[in-house]
């Protein structure tokens, strides 16, 4: 529950609010949850259409050819929804689809990153356990 409220805060700014009546911080926490509920969607529709990383099974387990790529988390969803509704709407629609596209690309070598650096992190776990 804990971690949840954490992360709550940091995604969509919860605890950003200076209310001096119940009405606006109603209104403050209710924005914020919805916020957080249409990120939370986004980031599980995408983790339904991508398959999950591949584990290794073993200690001697050889590295595959595609380790996959991690989910795509609520942080990365915000930073994403931000840039491309508030960071590109003042360039010109040519710059912004690049900018767009360049963004979306280094997302995606990020989370395959993220998945073949998990990979072998669990390879060597599992091969300090025999």
């Amino acid at each position: 529950m804990e971690e949840d409220f954490a992360n709550a805060k940091d995604a969509v700014g919860l605890d950003h609010t200076q209310a001096r009546c119940y009405r606006s911080w109603r209104r403050h926490i209710v924005l914020a949850m919805a916020a957080l509920a249409l990120l939370a969607v986004i980031s599980a529709l995408d983790r339904r259409t991508h398959p999950a990383p591949v584990l290794p099974v073993g200690p001697d387990a050889e590295p595959p050819t595609d380790y996959g790529r991690t989910a795509l988390t609520v942080p990365e969803t915000r930073r994403l929804f931000q840039l491309f509704t508030t960071l590109l709407r003042d360039l010109p629609t040519a710059i912004a689809a690049r900018r767009m596209a360049f963004h979306l690309r280094w997302s995606t070598w990020r989370r395959r990153h993220q998945a073949r650096s998990r990979w072998h992190h669990y390879k060597r776990r599992l091969a300090l356990l025999t």
